[in-house]
């Protein structure tokens, strides 16, 4: 081998060499992290102070500080050291920071960035070119350097980017408000791509030696616009991509990291415009479409994410740590003590400069919707920590040899020490300055319900200890050894570990509230001492006990002291309020983990999902049901361009695909619906889980859970409708949840016939997976159905009864008659007001209309014509406020002319005046009648007698008779004297009277008998409108559902080449165990 060749050998042996240094010592950082992590956990249960990323950093810094001067010592643990001391910044750049940028957005509460969106905006916007400008006012006026603007400018905008990554895991720990650790990550987020944005302007200037207005200004809107454009793009791209990928837990978790590689590269390398922006934008678009992502990827996905951000966050810290000191060595040549002052004097100026900008600031911050405390704001001016970001920024200024080299020493050093300042000294106090601060206890509301929670768990202990006590199998169990694990004994604990008083709290309510006994006057006993009167078994007797609990978990329960719930409640209607909202929000939370369930379960798709939970989330800002079921009512309507459409109907394809996109419109809303209605199993479980919460307010409580059922019967009301008017649609979706639960049957049974061994590797994972692709296929399809089925949507004119006893040819003629009345209405929309004049009737084709008049609310179905009585009548005023309700209504828009064209058709007529007495009835004679409708139609159409235009006819009516003018005139002959009668009136015989009639009259009689027959008469399954109070009062589901139970099992699907799923617990999912058709079928229509 040739000298030349030897060399090569050595030199590529040399690096190998260099690599494994390297990859020792990082393995080397890595474990010490987990071991300093587990002692401060475990051992030390929290209490050491300093946050974990910082002692990571400590660590990294005494590693730099031994190595730098142990020079002549050779060992492969101090050379890889030396070698990340060396690392070029743009690796560091390049390799963690996608990473870390794309999991802060893509990961986070989307719901909550997006209530801090704009206060986090005006903090990374302004805010730092406010710190920028202060930063580099220190560096040309206070430092001694004779630096220019322009460097004074990038020296302030290399120290404006924060990390909050130890702050923000602190906060989280410290109990901090969600909103704002929130509205701190989120300017995290923003603010370190606005500094870079700054940083790159700044840089481009000092690079070229251009200061030209028009390229400073082009530089700016290609970083600020191009970026986040060019994010927004690849989020709808990777939105659409992953949508159509179904499980592949893989595919998807791998496609999420090489993704931010990709954009970040793009972005930087390509379009040269801010990556970092492009990633923020990207992501946070990802997060708001978060369930793009699988439902059985989404619990890996985050824990994936989480490893991932877990070492490299290790890792960028201890390197962090190891450059800190070199940066503050090798500079020791151009560095003095005095610059060690003025690093010091630099840190209190920046957090004076954070100050003065948070005060600046802080009107178009409560302007955004984001209310601040004077104690948050400390807190938000504390937590602006320099990190990783600031370090990677100012090395990559180290490498430029425009700047001279003593200014770029000063610029690593001051920033270096500035890095170091905030992460030991505000990172390690955030903790206490929370707590100091009383940030960490949350509301007194939260408190309350948190005790009450507590308490809940004291009782079920109490239970199971006593159903334990009495049971032959725990005969050997030493009572006394097991009072160390009692919920007391944990609370005393928790509180020691999070320096809390939960259980003083929870103790001294307890003493002080009423104690509920059963069979026992012992009061004011802790729980061990309660638990420990507990008779073991065969001492004594036991019997049954009145409490709810013990019924539920033994038939046989002990005669034992049950602890009392606790009555916190202080008095005054601010109070009252906030108990209200905090129990609005823990439903509304409630809700959205059953959305998420309903999904996981294949009830509901992704698009379903992504609305129910946007709705829950919006409404627990506001903490408002209403807002809730108004947020989903909002995507009952159609949109613009369908309406457009549907007016259009002159070609066969745009029929084609108008009709398409209407029925997707109906199977969204039965699906929305559906949804909403199916949670309120969730309500219930609260409610009967949890009896300890009614007694926080009772009025209150049920004020709440009325309020939530009025919803819940507001949705039943518009899934009868959706089923009658749209019969095939209906089938179509009950047809498809049958077949997703047989799926999940096949699932269930599959794993069974696996766990048992019948079934090998090979075949269990390929039949999981064909039924896997049923279920994708059935989340974005629907059930084929044949040909030769009747059109999906039934014409307009057919759903009417009106018309159904005339002719083929007749019906045809009023078909195109009636066409050009038709009208569609949105949800919520006001067809009649009230005292309005009426000029049009309203034909209901399809939905559901309610009228407000005063406090009666009235709903009015397909058939029935809103305002015909004032119509006819030429009384002009309308009787009440008609609204469409919750719903699309589908109505022929009837005027005068119509409306005697209408009365005119004598197969027509008949009907018509009845529905005009019913509505003269319901809005002027109810009191005096005290039917309802149903009666009423049932009267008109069975029992009166019908009198159309019978000219000079007398009729003889006995004494309790009654009769209705509806048009025309009548007479009364009376002892010599003749009485004239004008339509409309309502007659109540006393005595037997003959009336005469001429060929304008319109009458109806009938008896007192009659009345009394209709009154007793039962409600038939009839299309009829009812008072509120009359019509639905049960929400029990009426078509196929879950039972809601779950059960663990093994993963899905799995290679030949793992473990059997019970060895691999952490791939478990979740799947239902018990599927139950309700048969039950509501016959209301």
């Amino acid at each position: 081998m040739s000298s030349k060749e030897n060399l090569t050998a050595i030199h590529v042996h040399g690096e190998e060499r260099i690599t494994g240094t390297v990859i020792l010592f990082l393995s080397y950082s890595v474990l010490a992290a987990c071991i300093y992590q587990i002692v401060i956990s475990k051992t030390l249960k929290n209490k050491y102070p300093v946050p974990f990323t910082v002692a990571v950093l400590l660590l990294g810094f005494i590693a730099g500080i031994i190595g730098t001067q142990m020079k002549n010592v050779h060992n492969n643990f101090l050379t890889g050291e030396i070698e990340l001391s060396e690392i070029n910044p743009h690796l560091i750049y390049y390799i963690f920071l996608p990473l870390l940028i794309f999991d802060s957005a893509f990961n986070g509460h989307f719901h909550i960035v997006k209530k801090q969106l704009l206060s986090a905006i005006i903090l990374a916007g302004p805010g730092v070119l406010i710190t920028t400008v202060i930063i580099a006012i220190s560096g040309v006026y206070i430092f001694p350097y004779n630096w220019s603007w322009l460097i004074g400018l990038l020296f302030g905008s290399i120290l404006s980017a924060t990390d909050t990554v130890a702050v923000v895991a602190l906060l989280h720990n410290s109990g901090a408000s969600n909103s704002l650790i929130s509205l701190i990550d989120s300017e995290s987020l923003l603010n370190d791509g606005s500094a870079f944005v700054t940083f790159l302007i700044l840089n481009n200037m000092i690079v070229s030696g251009e200061y030209n207005t028009k390229k400073i200004v082009t530089d700016i809107i290609k970083y600020t616009v191009g970026g986040p454009v060019f994010g927004f793009l690849c989020g709808l791209i990777c939105v659409f991509i992953l949508n159509r990928i179904n499980n592949e837990l893989e595919i998807e978790i791998t496609f999420t990291f090489g993704l931010a590689y990709l954009v970040f590269y793009i972005a930087d390398v390509e379009l040269k415009v801010s990556a970092v922006l492009a990633l923020v934008v990207m992501g946070l678009y990802m997060a708001k479409h978060k369930y793009c992502i699988s439902s059985h990827v989404q619990l890996p996905m985050t824990s994936a994410w989480r490893i991932a951000t877990y070492i490299i966050n290790i890792l960028i810290f201890t390197i962090t740590g190891i450059i800190l000191a070199k940066s503050l060595i090798s500079t020791s040549t151009s560095i003095t003590a005095r610059d060690f002052g003025f690093s010091i004097l630099l840190y209190f100026i920046i957090h004076v400069g954070r100050a003065l900008t948070i005060f600046v600031l802080y009107p178009l911050i409560y302007w955004s919707g984001v209310h601040l405390s004077w104690r948050e704001c400390i807190v938000l001016m504390w937590s602006s920590l320099r990190g990783s970001m600031a370090l990677i920024i100012v090395l990559i200024v180290y490498l430029y040899p425009k700047i001279d080299e003593v200014t770029r020493d000063r610029l690593l050093f001051h920033v270096s020490m500035i890095v170091l300042l905030t992460l030991v000294i505000n990172g390690t106090s955030s903790k206490f300055l929370v707590k100091f601060l009383g940030l960490h206890r949350g509301t007194k509301e939260s408190q309350i319900v948190l005790l009450q929670a507590l308490e809940h768990m004291r009782h079920q202990t109490s239970c199971q200890l006593s159903k334990m006590k009495r049971d032959e199998n725990f005969v050997d169990v030493d009572w006394k050894m097991l009072n160390a694990y009692l919920p007391d004994k944990l609370l005393e604990e928790l509180d020691e570990e999070r320096e809390t008083t939960i259980h003083q709290q929870l103790s001294q309510n307890h003493h002080d509230s009423s104690t509920i006994i059963l069979q026992t006057s012992r009061t004011n006993m802790n729980i061990e001492q309660r638990l420990s009167t507990v008779p073991i078994i065969h001492k004594v007797d036991s019997k049954n006990s009145n409490n709810p609990i013990l019924r539920r978990t033994s038939s046989s329960a002990v005669n034992d002291t049950i602890l009392s719930v606790l009555e916190l409640i202080e008095t005054g209607e601010k109070r009252r309020q906030n108990i209200r909202k905090e129990l609005i929000t823990r439903f509304l939370t409630a809700m959205s983990i059953d959305y998420e369930k309903q999904w996981h379960l294949g009830m509901i798709c992704r698009r379903t999902l992504d609305i129910l939970i946007k709705s829950v989330e919006q409404a627990k800002l506001k903490c408002s049901l209403n807002l809730h079921w108004q947020l989903i009512v909002e995507h009952f309507q159609m949109s613009i361009v369908l309406l457009n459409l549907m007016r259009f109907d002159y070609f066969n394809f745009i029929n084609q695909w108008t009709n398409k996109l209407f029925l997707n419109h109906i199977f969204l809303t039965i699906e929305l619906t559906l949804g909403f209605h199916s949670a309120k199993i969730r309500m219930d479980s609260i409610q009967l889980k949890f009896p300890e919460l009614a007694n926080i307010d009772r009025e209150i409580m049920d004020e709440v859970c009325e309020e939530a059922k009025s919803y819940q019967i507001n949705a039943t009301h518009v899934l009868l409708d959706l089923k009658q008017s749209y019969p095939l649609c209906w089938m179509i979706q009950m047809t498809k949840r049958c077949a997703q639960m047989l799926l999940k049957y096949e699932s269930i049974a599959i794993i069974q016939l696996y766990e048992t061994g019948m079934l090998g590797d090979s075949e269990y994972s390929h039949i999981l997976q064909l039924i896997e692709q049923k279920l994708f296929v059935l989340e974005y399809g629907n059930i084929k159905i044949s040909t030769d089925r009747k059109k999906m949507i039934t014409n307009s004119f057919d759903m009417l009864s009106l018309f159904q006893q005339l002719s083929e040819n007749e019906k045809e003629q009023w078909r195109s008659i009636m066409k050009p009345y038709h009208k569609w209405f949105q949800p919520n929309t006001i067809l009649l007001r009230n005292d309005q004049i009426i000029s049009t009737a309203y034909l209901i084709v399809r939905g559901i209309v309610e009228q407000t008049n005063h406090t009666v609310l009235t709903y009015y179905k397909s058939g029935h014509i809103l305002g015909i009585d004032r119509l006819f009548s030429q009384k002009l005023s309308s009787h009440g406020t008609y609204t469409a309700s919750s719903g699309l209504v589908e109505v022929y828009a009837i005027d005068i002319d119509l409306l005697n064209r209408l009365i005119a058709d004598d197969k027509l007529s008949r009907s018509i005046y009845n529905e005009i007495a019913v509505h003269v009835f319901i809005n002027n004679y109810q009191t005096s009648l005290e039917l309802n409708h149903l009666q009423l139609q049932l009267l008109l159409d069975n029992k009166a007698i019908f009198y159309k235009n019978k000219c000079d006819l007398s009729i003889h009516l006995k004494a309790n008779d009654r009769l209705l003018l509806l048009a025309g005139t009548l007479t009364r002959h009376l002892e010599q004297n003749v009485i004239r009668f004008d339509s409309i009136e309502l007659l109540f015989l006393d005595v037997p009277t003959i009336y005469e009639l001429n060929s304008s009259s319109i009458v109806y009689t009938w008896t007192h008998d009659d009345e009394i027959y209709c009154t007793n008469i039962d409600k038939f399954n009839r299309n009829v409108p009812t008072h509120h109070s009359e019509f639905i009062t049960s929400v029990e589901p009426f078509y196929p559902r879950y039972s809601g139970e779950t059960v663990e099992f093994s993963p899905w699907r799995h290679s030949l080449q793992m473990t059997r799923p019970v060895e691999n617990l952490n791939n478990f999912q979740l799947i239902p165990s018990e599927i139950v058709v309700d048969s039950n079928t509501n016959l209301l229509s």
